[in-house]
């Protein structure tokens, strides 16, 4: 009897340590998905060479989109902006742009005016609601506690060569 009691434990205490790495892996895959997309989205600002967010985004054709949704739609990157796509900054400021999750923010031109600097900001949810499955086996009910969650933001940053004004 002692060892079937032994064997049950050490199941039970194994199940709890795969429920842990399987949730940290989860995790960390979405992380890297979230650094993944900011890549992307980054060259693709450089390389499409974008000096103006308000020109970019206002192309009638949708150009200028189309190439964003292809890289969020081939990553499955589901985030959603609070306020709807859109400007998400006050007049006067430096544009910065929400556009399914992702915001572009201009941060800034240099001294000489000739390369624009653009922030971007991409957000990896984390939930490891798996983890409450522990309280079931050791006899509670498994959402007696609520679930451990939250987002990380992942931010680079993009610089473009305005080749028109450095040539001068």
């Amino acid at each position: 009897m002692r060892d079937s009691f032994g064997g049950v434990f050490m199941i039970r205490l194994m199940l709890v340590f795969l429920f842990i790495y399987v949730s940290f892996t989860a995790v960390s895959l979405n992380y890297a998905k979230a650094f993944r997309i900011k890549n992307k989205v980054i060259d693709l600002i450089e390389q499409e060479e974008i000096l103006d967010l308000n020109a970019y985004f206002a192309q009638g054709d949708g150009a200028g989109t189309s190439k964003i949704d292809k890289i969020l739609n081939d990553a499955n990157y589901n985030k959603e902006c609070n306020n709807g796509n859109g400007i998400i900054s006050d007049v006067g400021e430096p544009s910065a742009y929400c556009y399914r999750g992702i915001i572009i923010e201009e941060s800034g031109k240099n001294v000489k005016g000739n390369i624009v600097i653009y922030n971007v900001y991409t957000y990896a949810d984390w939930n490891l609601g798996t983890l409450n499955l522990i309280l079931a086996l050791s006899g509670q009910n498994k959402n007696s506690r609520g679930n451990v969650n939250g987002t990380w933001e992942i931010s680079g940053e993009a610089r473009v060569k305005d080749r028109l004004t450095s040539n001068k």
